[in-house]
């Protein structure tokens, strides 16, 4: 019974989190892009899109401004 109060402890807010869907062959270099950002190690998908995103950011690559600009439908 302990065991189930520590595994509800740790569960994730919902409303934390949204979902992306990705064509298959953006899927296929998102998975080669998961093992080598960092050495030895495999993120998960999910890591490695929120790391190339804070990387952009960081690296002032992009502010949003220029989307518009970028990627007209």
């Amino acid at each position: 019974m302990n065991q189930i109060n520590q595994e509800e402890k740790i569960m994730t807010c919902k409303y934390n989190y949204k979902s992306i869907s990705l064509r298959n062959d953006t899927m296929d270099k998102l998975s080669k892009l998961s093992v080598s950002l960092v050495k030895d190690k495999k993120l998960s998908n999910a890591k490695t899109v929120e790391r190339l995103i804070d990387h952009s950011f960081k690296s002032g690559e992009t502010n949003g401004e220029n989307y518009d600009k970028r990627y007209k439908a």
